[in-house]
């Protein structure tokens, strides 16, 4: 996953509203995460020198654009809940999505797979393959449309440079320290939104009420941890069109496949919001498992491409 794309799911909240998608509470709904799996810090003192922050973020974009030729060779299992929040905060109804996910580029293009339990039925199978085919083959062109003339590529590049650009210039970073995460050293610090910093678009202003911390992996250069919230309420169309409230955060979370490409793990999204005059409140948690790569054949596609067991002992096999 990009970095711009990484720090840019506060944004994708804002889309998602605009959309009429899910949003979440999170003053009543804590960040769920595994306790074991929190950052510690590090138990002696460390003088090492650390790494400059913009220049270490800079790195990590620039390494995910180089992995976007791997990671295209892999596919992974999704699994999506859903829980819909009444005013108090107390659940009124669970979805649940099995999904098999694919990746081109720096996108994923989902193939549903069950709802709640149960496998889609010929008709919604037949609906959701001939979708999935259209997405697929409409991330495929743009891919190879991108390959094929450097002008494009490079004016995208440009373009993530410009929202990493603007990232950088609408947050102030702080605290840089060596911490550890799932049993390795990872550099942490803290950001927040630069009060002194005059935001000239929409989506800067909505960057600037981030507050946050991220966990890096120094060598690796990618990120291994990402936890934002809200400090303030997010106004869309001076609040006409949609509002994030205060307290609104997700995390974001991903690890080393077969020692060759970095994929997303954990993704949870706790968002408190009105999209016109409706009030919106869900949890979202993504949960990603069973990486695997794949061969291609003459099409991708429903029926699911050949897959390939990873070496690790403990992946299931893959979902029909």
């Amino acid at each position: 996953m990009c970095f711009n794309r990484t720090r840019l799911l506060a944004v994708a909240l804002f889309l998602l509203l605009l959309a009429g998608g899910p949003a979440v509470s999170a003053q009543q709904v804590p960040v769920q995460t595994r306790q074991s799996e929190k950052p510690t810090a590090r138990s002696e003192p460390d003088n090492r020198p650390l790494p400059n922050i913009p220049s270490l973020l800079r790195d990590i974009n620039k390494n995910q654009r180089v992995l976007e030729e791997t990671r295209k060779l892999y596919t992974s299992h999704l699994s999506e809940k859903e829980d819909k929040l009444d005013s108090k905060g107390q659940v009124k109804s669970t979805t649940v999505k099995e999904y098999d996910v694919f990746y081109i580029g720096d996108e994923e293009v989902r193939h549903l797979l069950a709802k709640d339990g149960k496998p889609l039925d010929a008709g919604e199978q037949k609906k959701e393959d001939e979708r999935f085919n259209k997405e697929f083959d409409k991330q495929k062109k743009r891919q190879a449309e991108l390959a094929n003339d450097p002008k494009k590529e490079a004016k995208k590049e440009e373009e993530e440079e410009a929202e990493l650009s603007d990232f950088l210039r609408a947050e102030r970073f702080s605290n840089p320290r060596r911490e550890v995460f799932h049993g390795k050293e990872v550099i942490a610090f803290d950001f927040s939104g630069d009060p002194d910093y005059k935001a000239k678009k929409a989506i800067d202003r909505i960057i600037q009420k981030l507050t946050g911390i991220m966990w890096v992996d120094e060598q690796a250069r990618e990120i291994v941890r990402l936890e934002a919230r809200f400090d303030e309420s997010v106004k869309v169309g001076a609040g006409l069109v949609a509002s994030v409230h205060k307290g609104t955060n997700f995390v974001f979370e991903q690890e080393k496949i077969n020692e060759e490409i970095w994929m997303p793990t954990d993704i949870e999204v706790h968002v408190d919001a009105r999209v016109f005059v409706v009030k919106l409140k869900v949890n979202a948690v993504d949960r990603y498992s069973e990486y695997k790569k794949f061969r291609v054949g003459s099409s991708l596609g429903p029926p699911v491409p050949t897959l390939e067991s990873t070496p690790d002992p403990e992946s299931k096999p893959p979902s029909n």
